[in-house]
C-alpha cells in the first residue's frame, strides 16, 4: 500500500505493519496526479490535482497523522497487479483509515443556519416514521417549510457530482468517521452528525451511515444505493461495489457490462439472499421475458425498502448457478386459480416492502423447455397473496431458470407453444392437487399443457385422480408425424404397454392405433369423454397455434334415473291412450 509523507509530500511503501493515515474521498478533475507524477515535486505541483493532495495533507497533520492515501497518486495504475489488488481492497482501506475527509469541490457552505435547520427537521421525520412501522396509517404529510428546506438541501448540496458518481458511495459506507469539507476546505460536519441528511440524499440507510452492518442490508436493498449512480467506465459500476457486497473477482476492462452479470454471479454463489433478483425493467422495456439477472444496479431502483418477511417462507429451497441457468429445488411453486397470473409459476424472492410486511414478493415464470424456466413479465414485481396455495405447490424434481438475456429468449419460449397440447377438465370432478404428468419437464402442470418444444414427434401422460376417490383417468396423447392421437383410461384399466419407461411417439402412436375405442371411459361414476379442438395460446397480438383436449364428465346415475324417467312417461302415455 503507498501513502503520502504529509510532511515531504513523497510516495512511501508500506506491505505491513502500515501506519495510521487519512484518506481522501472526492470526484476526479482534468489534471489529476498519476503516480508516475509524484517522483517529479517541481513538475507535479504545477497540476491543478496537486492542490487537494497539499490540502489532504494538511488537514491529516491537523488530526496528527503523518500519512494520508489519495487515490489518484497512490496506485501504481502501469501495473494491472496492483490496479486489481487496489480495487478489490479500497473498500478495506476506506475502513481502516483513521479519518475520511470528503471534499466537495463543486459547494459552497450554506451562508445561514439551513443545514442546522434540516438535520433537525430530518432526525424528526425519520423519528416520526420509526414511531408509525407496523402500521398502515399514512404519516402526516410534510409541511411547506419542510418541503421548502429539502428543495434548498437538493439545490446546493444534493446536487454536488459526489453523490452521483459510483465510486463515491463505498467511500460514504465504509469509513466510521467521514469529515465533510466544501470546495475552500472549510469543515461543516461530520457523517455522524450529517446521517440522516446523507441517507435522505443517497438512501443508504441511517443506520448503515451510523454502523451497522453490511451483511444485516438485503441485497436487493443495497444494490439500489447504486441505482441513481454512474462511473466513467461501464465495468466500474460493478468493481465499485465489491467491497459492499464483500466480494472479490478479477478485473477485466473491455468485458463491458458482463461485469455486472459476475458481480451478480459472485454474490448468488456466495450468500442464500434472493432479494438480488427483486429488480424490474425499466417501463420502456417491454420484453414479455427476460433472464434472471439484471442489466445495471438502475433496474433495483425499486428496491430500496426491501426488508426481510416476519417469517421465513420459502427458506427449505436450494439454488446454485449451472451453465443451464440457476438450479432450484423447492424454491419454484405452482399458483393456481388466479386470473390475471394464469400461465406462471413463482419463486418467493424471501422479501417483503418494509411498507406492507405481509405482502411477500416473488418472480412471475414461464416454463419454455424440458425443466426450463424464464422470467415472465420483468416490468412488475409479482405479490404472493395466498401462501398456503403456493407451498402446496411444490416442484419435486430440479427446475432451470434462465440467467442471461439473450436476443433469441422470447422467440424460444413463446415458440416452446406452437402445436402443443392442453387439458382442460372440471376442478369441481376431480382433485387438481393429485395430478402426476409424464415426462415431467415436458409439461406446463400450472396450465395443463404438453410443451411442443418447436418438436415434430412428443408424447405425455396425464393422470388425475376424481375428488374423495383413490382412483381417476389417465389421458394418453402423442404428436407424431403433423398427427394428433390420443386416448383416456381409467387408472387401472389403462393398457400395460402405455406402462412403459422407454416409449418412442411411435410406440405410443402404434398403441393407441390398435385400440377401438379410446375417447371415453367409466370411472368412479361417471362417463368421462375426450375431444380435440383448436386453442389459440398467443398473448398480446401473437398467434400461437396449439390443440385443444376437452375432458367432460357425466354422473352415471343421473344418465340412468333420466332414463327411467322418460321410459316412466313412455308408458303412462301408452296406458292413457289405450284407455
Amino acid at each position: 500500500m503507498w501513502l503520502i509523507n504529509c510532511q515531504s509530500l513523497n510516495l512511501e511503501e508500506f506491505v505491513k505493519d502500515v501506519p495510521p493515515y487519512a484518506i481522501l474521498s472526492h470526484t476526479w478533475g482534468d489534471e489529476e496526479v498519476a503516480f508516475i507524477d509524484m517522483s517529479n515535486q517541481d513538475k507535479v505541483s504545477k497540476k491543478e490535482g496537486y492542490q487537494k493532495i497539499e490540502a489532504t495533507c494538511r488537514v491529516a497533520l491537523e488530526h496528527d497523522l503523518n500519512y494520508a492515501w489519495v487515490d489518484t497518486c497512490c496506485i501504481d495504475k502501469s501495473s494491472s497487479a496492483e490496479l486489481s489488488e487496489a480495487i478489490n481492497s479500497m473498500f478495506a482501506w476506506y475502513k481502516k483509515a483513521v479519518v475520511c475527509f470528503v471534499w466537495l469541490c463543486d459547494f459552497a457552505s450554506f451562508p445561514d443556519k439551513t443545514l442546522a435547520e434540516a438535520i433537525t427537521s430530518f432526525e424528526s421525520r425519520e423519528a416520526l416514521e420509526a414511531k408509525g412501522e407496523g402500521f398502515y396509517g399514512d404519516l402526516p404529510q410534510q409541511t411547506a417549510a419542510e418541503i421548502d428546506l429539502r428543495n434548498r438541501v437538493k439545490k446546493r448540496l444534493g446536487n454536488c457530482k459526489w453523490f452521483s458518481r459510483g465510486w463515491t458511495l463505498q467511500e460514504l459506507i465504509a469509513p466510521s468517521r467521514i469529515n465533510f469539507y466544501d470546495k475552500e476546505w472549510n469543515y461543516f460536519g461530520s457523517k455522524l452528525e450529517l446521517a440522516c441528511v446523507l441517507s435522505w440524499i443517497t438512501g443508504v440507510d441511517t443506520s448503515v451511515l451510523k454502523g451497522r452492518p453490511l451483511d444485516e442490508i438485503l441485497v436487493g436493498r443495497r444494490m439500489s444505493w447504486a441505482s441513481t449512480r454512474t462511473t466513467t467506465r461501464v465495468e466500474d459500476i460493478a468493481y465499485c461495489l465489491l467491497g459492499i457486497f464483500d466480494i472479490n473477482i478479477p478485473l477485466l476492462y473491455g468485458e463491458g457490462e458482463k461485469a455486472f452479470i459476475r458481480l451478480q454471479e459472485e454474490i448468488i454463489r456466495s450468500s442464500h439472499d434472493l432479494s438480488i433478483f427483486a429488480w424490474k425493467a425499466d417501463v420502456n422495456d417491454l420484453r414479455r421475458f427476460r433472464g434472471l439477472m439484471a442489466n445495471s444496479p438502475a433496474e433495483f431502483k425499486g428496491c430500496q425498502r426491501l426488508v426481510k418477511p416476519s417469517f421465513e417462507w420459502n427458506n427449505g429451497g436450494e439454488y446454485g448457478l449451472t451453465s443451464r441457468g440457476l438450479r432450484t429445488d423447492g424454491l419454484i411453486r405452482v399458483g393456481r386459480g388466479e386470473a390475471d397470473q394464469a400461465g406462471s409459476y413463482f419463486m418467493s424472492l424471501g422479501c417483503v416492502d418494509e411498507r406492507q410486511r405481509k405482502l411477500v414478493l416473488a418472480v412471475s415464470l414461464r416454463q419454455y423447455g424440458p425443466g426450463l424456466f424464464a422470467r415472465r413479465k420483468p416490468w412488475p414485481m409479482t405479490t404472493v397473496f395466498d401462501l398456503n396455495v403456493y407451498s402446496a405447490a411444490k416442484l419435486a424434481h430440479p427446475q432451470y431458470i434462465c440467467c442471461k438475456d439473450n436476443a433469441s429468449l422470447e422467440d424460444t419460449v413463446m415458440n416452446s407453444r406452437i402445436n402443443a397440447i392442453q387439458i382442460r377438465f372440471s376442478d369441481s370432478i376431480f382433485d387438481i392437487d393429485s395430478i402426476t404428468v409424464f415426462p415431467q419437464a415436458d409439461w406446463d402442470l400450472r396450465n395443463s399443457i404438453l410443451l411442443s418444444f418447436q418438436r415434430p414427434y412428443y408424447w405425455g401422460m396425464w393422470k388425475v385422480k376424481v375428488r374423495d376417490r383413490d382412483d381417476g383417468i389417465s389421458i394418453v396423447c402423442v404428436r407424431s408425424s403433423g398427427w394428433l392421437l390420443y386416448g383416456i383410461f381409467a387408472s387401472n384399466r389403462i393398457p400395460s404397454a402405455l406402462t412403459r419407461d422407454d416409449l418412442l411417439p411411435s410406440h405410443v402412436e402404434d398403441i393407441l392405433q390398435r385400440l377401438p375405442d379410446r375417447t371415453s371411459t367409466e370411472c368412479s361414476g361417471f362417463i368421462h369423454t375426450v375431444k380435440d379442438g383448436h386453442l389459440n395460446l398467443g398473448e398480446t397480438g401473437m398467434e400461437i397455434p396449439a390443440t385443444l383436449l376437452q375432458v367432460e364428465s357425466i354422473e352415471t346415475k343421473q344418465s340412468r334415473t333420466g332414463m327411467k324417467l322418460m321410459r316412466g312417461l313412455f308408458r303412462k302415455n301408452i296406458s292413457i291412450g289405450q284407455f
